[in-house]
């Protein structure tokens, strides 16, 4: 029989182990990092935003009224046309400048957005601009200095300098911003470009095409980005292998020979170009002297750099003399200069041999995105200006940047938090005088006064503010009197072909604007005469530059021009007719008609002296001569009216038209004042060589108007 066996009982089962909950998937590392750098740059945008708030309410100043509010082309989308084909200055000066993308971006203020003649709109899209650069200017931080927090300071510290002010704040300055966002763009493209491989480094080099594109069309020194992608390849790249990055030079390639094709065509129907030699003496300047002046005026950039407290829209003539080779404080200041210079060279050279690329590219970068408006290597427009200093500080800022990293390497004990607090007080006193700056923009007044005292032996401050304060509604006579008379004071040395008519202008009206003033008749006559002599001495200066160019222009093959002054001819015939000088005051008219046809107070003044004169119809010619040249002037067709409604009330020259009155061109007397008109317009025209203006008065006077064809031989 079986025993029965009793199973054995199982063992207990072990305790379940703990199952750890399931973690959520982390997020990845490309999105952390640019969440981290989209937080700095919120940071960085607001605090610009802070810094540039009062920048908003600033005027159109200085050369805003002539780029913006003169230039017609910007008016409609018709223009875009002729953009690319004259140049930035367009009628109010020749200057040479080929800047067609930033003229785009004004017609794009002015009639895609509507802003029209409203500055704040323009300043937004300055704004804007800038919070562009600073992202790039983050973005190479890091790709230089390997950090995202030194890459946020090298950003802050360069967005919130003062020196970047008048680029910013000045509406004009976006010429500097687009070039900038350019280089920037287009250097970081190139490195990019050159580590990628397949549709990745075409994606890059395209990228870089269009930035060099932007940067030249926006301002000729836009073509330091080729500067820049070398600095950066001679530097961090001059181990590697060049092939890859020979593509990047290709692509730039394309665009630089665009832009320099259409400038040169633009130069070919452009009147000669010079510089005024009131605006940068260094094209006068002996080679050594002028090269030494230059290389001073980057010691003035450095101590303005590290300590901004004076700045000034203007340093023309005399506020930077030019090396003599003396003991004063000037030439010391130039040869200090080279010897910082020099210095900086020397540092660059040994860091690059040393393998140190951080260094070697800050001072490289900055030497090169100077480099087109140095004077050193060419003379430009100007001997000295901030906005020039838009891009190149780029390089100081990074220079302090790495002297806070070195303090960080050489001594460990230092916190790290510590330097970044030295560097936010630093960044944070730049942004008080950024802010503080920007109310000297507010309007040409506040402007020219803090010109004048950062600047005190620069004429132009002095003139500006002459010319202010002597018209409405800021009317100081007596302080326009002297402000204009130390203008002069500091021209006067000069000779006629190198000095300014505008300043000595600008004196004879305001000598004028005082004898209108008085009310003994005797005091009235010696301020016009002294009027008189300033405005003479105008034109000489004016008849003297105009025979120079021509002069030039001739050399080049090009034809005589026919320029000048317009508002000057104006003044002087108005105080030529006060003295009682009637035939010199038409004579000083009728040519300054010529210069600047669109004013009708040319017109309007030749009017009142016939009138003075008692010649019954010579009046009416004066207003219809200035009616062929400018049709459309409201202003001449009422002031005709007018007269022949005083002088010819019961003849058939007004007729009514509802509630407007017209004249008649049918009525007898009325045909005979156009035609001859017509008849002085023309010969006027062919005498200034004007000849298919010439042609077209003739056309509308005999299709138009039935005048006799043989008064238009």
């Amino acid at each position: 029989m079986k025993k029965n066996r009793k199973r054995p009982s199982p063992a207990p089962a072990a305790p379940a182990a703990a199952v750890p909950p399931v973690a959520a998937p982390a997020p990845p590392q490309r999105a952390v990092e640019w969440k981290k750098h989209l937080t700095i740059l919120l940071g960085l945008w607001i605090a610009a935003l802070l810094v540039y708030s009062n920048s908003f309410q600033a005027a159109f100043t200085y050369d805003n009224v002539a780029i913006i509010q003169q230039d017609q082309r910007i008016r409609s989308t018709a223009g875009i046309g002729q953009i690319f084909t004259e140049e930035y200055w367009y009628t109010t000066s020749t200057t040479g400048l080929y800047r067609p993308l930033t003229t785009l971006s004004y017609l794009f203020n002015y009639t895609v957005l509507g802003n029209g003649a409203r500055p704040a709109g323009y300043h937004w899209v300055n704004f804007g601009l800038h919070a562009i650069n600073i992202a790039l200017v983050h973005f190479l931080g890091l790709l230089l200095l390997e950090e995202i927090s030194w890459a946020g300071l090298l950003a802050a510290l360069w967005a919130m300098h003062p020196l970047l002010t008048e680029s910013v704040t000045n509406v004009v300055g976006r010429a500097d911003e687009l070039a900038a966002l350019g280089t920037l763009a287009g250097l970081l493209c190139h490195v990019r470009g050159s580590q990628a491989v397949g549709w990745r480094k075409l994606a890059w080099l395209a990228g870089l095409a269009v930035s060099a594109a932007i940067a030249v069309f926006s301002k000729e020194s836009g073509a330091a980005v080729v500067a820049a992608m070398l600095c950066y390849d001679l530097t961090f790249g001059k181990s590697k292998r060049w092939p890859p990055r020979l593509a990047g030079y290709a692509a730039v390639a394309a665009p630089l020979a665009i832009f320099f094709f259409l400038r040169g065509r633009m130069l070919e129907h452009s009147p000669a170009m010079g510089i005024p030699f009131i605006d940068n003496p260094l094209v006068e300047a002996p080679l050594v002297a002028g090269v030494l002046t230059a290389i001073g005026v980057i010691g003035k950039y450095l101590w303005l750099f590290f300590w901004p407290v004076r700045l000034s829209c203007d340093y023309s003539y005399n506020q930077i003399p030019i090396f003599r080779g003396s003991l004063v404080w000037e030439d010391i200041a130039a040869l200090l200069s080279l010897a910082a210079c020099l210095a900086a060279a020397f540092f660059a050279i040994r860091a690059w041999r040393r393998g140190r690329s951080l260094p070697c590219f800050a001072i490289a970068f900055f030497f090169a995105t100077l480099a087109p408006t140095a004077n050193v290597l060419l003379v430009v427009g100007s001997i000295m200006a901030e906005r020039w200093m838009y891009l190149p500080s780029l390089g100081l800022a990074l220079g302090v940047v790495m002297g806070l990293q070195s303090i960080e390497g050489r001594w460990p004990r230092v916190p790290k938090r510590a330097l970044m607090a030295a560097a936010g007080v630093l960044c944070l006193a730049w942004s008080v005088r950024t802010y503080l700056r920007n109310f000297d923009w507010r309007d040409e007044r506040a402007l020219w006064e803090s010109a004048e005292r950062a600047a005190p032996n620069s004429f132009r401050p002095y003139s500006m503010l002459a010319n202010l304060l002597a018209t409405p509604p800021q009317a100081s006579v007596d302080r326009a009197i002297r402000e204009a008379e130390r203008s002069t004071a500091i021209l006067n040395p000069l000779s006629d072909a190198d000095n300014l008519a505008r300043a000595f202008a600008v004196e004879g009206m305001c000598y004028r604007v005082k004898g209108d003033t008085v009310s003994d008749p005797a005091q009235k006559q010696d301020w016009y005469r002294k009027a008189l002599e300033e405005l003479l001495r105008a034109r000489r200066i004016d008849l003297a530059t105009r025979d120079l160019v021509s002069h030039t222009s001739l050399a080049q093959g090009k034809s005589a021009v026919l320029g000048g002054l317009g508002a000057l001819y104006l003044e002087l015939g108005h105080v030529q007719h006060l003295l009682g000088r009637y035939q010199e005051a038409l004579q000083s008219l009728s040519y300054g008609r010529q210069v600047a046809s669109s004013n009708p107070e040319f017109s309007e003044e030749e009017s009142r002296v016939y009138r003075e004169q008692g010649d019954p119809d010579r009046p009416a010619v004066a207003l219809l001569e200035g009616l062929f040249i400018d049709p459309r002037s409201q202003r001449l067709t009422d002031s005709l009216i007018q007269f022949y409604k005083q002088t010819a009330p019961l003849t058939c020259a007004v007729e009514n038209q509802g509630k407007r009155s017209a004249f008649n061109p049918k009525c007898p007397l009325v045909h005979n004042h156009i035609c001859e008109a017509a008849h002085n317009v023309a010969v006027t025209y062919r005498e200034f060589g004007k000849m298919d203006q010439a042609t077209a008065t003739a056309q509308a006077a005999i299709f138009g108007y039935g005048c006799p064809a043989n008064l238009f031989p």
